[in-house]
């Protein structure tokens, strides 16, 4: 590794981050931990590894369930068009209700998150490509774009192969 790789987790370290290295079995064993006992954790996984928590999550079952459907051209050009971020690619995404009527899928994630982290750190993760981004279990609710309120069914994605979601099945959660 670079003296400057070594920097970099240092600063991470510094910030109460913690850095592992390890075999991607074992990567994969803590991503199905985190899952199955409900906590919240980010992991930025090697593609490989990603490929691997796809598989085995994003059963044909989970997909049906969680109500995950491809993001249609229609909306990818939308978030180009109104969001200013470049063209997503192929994601997949649930849509939510909210009480209010509106619906929040992956445009209004990705406003969400211009808003709460800036466009600049949005755009970074679309441009990651070694590393996939994995948020289980996010503490971060969706929020609907229209009346504000929390939407409280999570929100589910995979944008790109390079940023995703997953949750806890419900049962795990109470």
């Amino acid at each position: 590794m670079k003296r400057s790789s070594f920097a970099e987790i240092d600063a991470m370290v510094g910030e109460g981050k913690v850095v592992m290295s390890a075999d991607d079995s074992a990567v994969v064993a803590a991503v199905q931990d985190a899952l199955r006992v409900g906590r919240s954790v980010t992991f930025y996984l090697s593609l490989k590894q990603a490929d691997a928590f796809r598989s085995w999550y994003w059963s044909p079952r989970r997909i049906k369930d969680r109500g995950m459907e491809p993001v249609s051209r229609e909306e990818r050009r939308r978030i180009t068009s109104k969001l200013g971020v470049k063209d997503i690619g192929p994601a997949y995404s649930n849509r939510l209700d909210c009480a209010c009527g509106a619906r929040y899928g992956a445009f209004e994630f990705i406003e969400q998150g211009i808003a709460e982290h800036g466009r600049e750190a949005v755009e970074a993760v679309l441009a990651l490509e070694n590393t996939y981004v994995l948020r289980v279990n996010p503490a971060t609710p969706a929020v609907c774009s229209v009346c504000r309120s929390v939407v409280l069914v999570g929100h589910e994605y995979d944008m790109t192969g390079r940023y995703g979601c997953s949750r806890s099945e419900p049962s795990v959660l109470l």
